[in-house]
């Protein structure tokens, strides 16, 4: 139909803790919606589904953004600025590693990735991780912001 009713489901390994409104009839879908999660302990990935709702049948998955537990907590593994950044440093980035302290984290376009290996997916999602307070690492405030 040319156009999709987007909406994000937030998976921390495998258990639904979050789902955005469903933005009807678009292909560049902006939510803007901040959840607060407490990540349990031992936690393995953070993974964001993009799907589309359909009235009638299953809706379909877009495409998802998985993270992991040490992408979250920002062990350095000098990913993050070839992966994501693209281009401009960003301040709160130690050697391209966003690290998750209370003045910093992650904000950033990432690509879609598929769910099917057969499936080939383009977008991306607009992210923004924080960890709110210091003393608290476990609770992360993610910001499903937009899709592209």
């Amino acid at each position: 139909s040319g156009s999709s009713d987007p909406y994000c489901v937030v998976k921390v390994d495998n258990e639904v803790v979050a789902r955005t409104a469903t933005v009807w009839k678009s292909l560049n879908p902006f939510w803007g919606e901040e959840i607060t999660l407490l990540l349990p302990r031992g936690f393995h990935s953070l993974t964001i589904y993009v799907l589309d709702e359909d009235t009638i049948g299953q809706d379909d998955v877009i495409g998802k953004v998985s993270l992991s537990h040490q992408q979250i907590s920002a062990e350095p593994q000098g990913e993050w600025g070839a992966r994501w950044g693209g281009g401009q440093r960003d301040p709160s980035c130690h050697h391209g590693v966003p690290t998750l302290s209370p003045s910093a984290g992650i904000d950033h376009w990432l690509s879609l990735a598929p769910v099917n290996p057969d499936q080939e997916v383009q977008g991306e999602i607009h992210l923004e991780l924080r960890v709110p307070e210091r003393g608290h690492p476990r609770v992360l405030r993610c910001h499903l912001i937009e899709a592209r």
